[in-house]
């Protein structure tokens, strides 16, 4: 008999719609939003903090049978906390897949996951659960992480781990069934993800129209690649994750007081950031919270050059070369295991020409190895949701 699938955690695009929740019951408006107000831009980018985090909750609930059923993770710790308890999801559902990213970390003390999940009487599996920093984990985690560590060995789990690195900490933490898989993200439309990788020494590098990310507002990084890699004559693409809530990126409204055109994606306001003289031509900016729209967007464009993980991947995802820039020690982690193609912050930086680098990398790429590479990954991937008997 199949196992009945709560999913839970880190949501799909499809989310913003929730407007309420009862019992096992969750309801969705039939509106779409449309958040071109500078208040409603940034309350809708707070509800998820990071767009790109909308690729998780979308690639996982793809992956997994498809009579799974996701409820918001807000509305069980709202039962948690208000006193309805979860006995009706524990009487209804066999297993949990808790969606997540980077959970072990300095800077997130995991208290309302260690509640809702130690109140869940079933299996967890912890999907894409990863690291942000190597020394946050050699230093101790928040009390609200080692609670939910200490949990989740209360009963039968299965971590689905980013890399490498975040398997080796949770085996030495004594859990048993510890996979590493890569992030869900990485394995939807994984035939245009093959397409991405097939293209790449194809790229003309300085011709083609690029989309770009980073942090702009927190460096001048994306900025350098623009002035670098961006076509002559034409405006740069940068699309936004979450520079407005957490770095130097402002936004103010225009004459009719808009500042994000829901239509097109792009921001209509007055925009200002450190390093916006340095730039050649302007970045034209853009921000998505459909994922839809974002690929379909995405499509148009000939290359992605991104800081960024998610970026990245939903650029691929819509069929288009991508070539990361690895940045940090969590991006590292997952490129390293799916050996997705990147070159070094590090490396870049040293380049005397960063187009005729970028170039190199891409022309030496064997695409071959990529594709078979990527396959490999994939097919562990839907074979380890298989052995847990929550895969399609």
């Amino acid at each position: 008999m199949r196992p009945r699938i709560l999913v839970t955690g880190i949501p799909g695009h499809y989310s913003r719609l929730a407007n309420g929740a009862h019992g096992l019951s969750v309801s969705y408006s039939e509106r779409q939003k449309q958040p071109e107000t500078k208040d409603e831009f940034l309350q809708e980018l707070r509800n998820i903090s990071n767009t790109g985090n909308y690729l998780i909750g979308e690639g996982a609930l793809r992956a997994l049978a498809p009579h799974a059923k996701q409820v918001p993770f807000w509305h069980l710790y709202n039962c948690s906390r208000n006193g309805e308890g979860l006995d009706e999801f524990n009487a209804n559902f066999d297993i949990c897949v808790f969606t997540c990213a980077n959970l072990l970390r300095k800077g997130l003390s995991a208290d309302a996951e260690a509640e809702v999940l130690g109140k869940l009487k079933m299996p967890i599996v912890m999907l894409g659960i990863g690291l942000q920093n190597r020394r946050d984990l050699e230093n101790a985690l928040p009390e609200g992480t080692k609670r939910l560590l200490s949990v989740l060995k209360e009963r039968e789990h299965y971590f689905l781990t980013r890399g490498f690195e975040t398997t080796g900490f949770l085996k030495d933490q004594g859990f048993s069934f510890v996979r590493p898989t890569g992030c869900p993200s990485v394995y939807f439309m994984p035939d245009n993800m093959r397409r991405a990788l097939k293209k790449l020494p194809s790229v003309q590098v300085g011709k083609a129209r690029t989309i770009f990310s980073g942090y702009v507002g927190g460096n001048h990084d994306a900025i350098l690649d623009a002035n670098a890699l961006n076509p002559e004559g034409s405006t740069p693409q940068y699309v936004v994750q979450d520079e407005f809530l957490h770095f130097d990126m402002r936004v103010e409204p225009d004459s009719g007081g808009r500042i994000y055109d829901s239509a097109s994606g792009a921001m209509i306001g007055d925009l200002a950031y450190p390093g916006a003289e340095r730039l050649k031509t302007p970045f034209e900016v853009r921000t998505f919270f459909d994922t839809n729209q974002w690929r379909a967007w995405a499509s148009s464009m000939d290359f992605n050059f991104g800081r960024r993980f998610h970026g990245s991947i939903i650029a691929m995802q819509a069929a288009v070369p991508s070539l990361m820039v690895a940045v940090d020690d969590r991006m590292r982690e997952m490129l390293g295991f799916t050996g997705l193609p990147a070159v070094d912050a590090t490396d870049l930086d040293k380049a005397e020409n960063r187009a005729e680098f970028v170039a190199g990398h891409l022309a030496g790429l064997n695409t071959s190895e990529l594709v078979d590479r990527y396959s490999d990954r994939e097919r562990n991937f839907r074979t380890t949701l298989r052995e847990i008997g929550i895969g399609q």
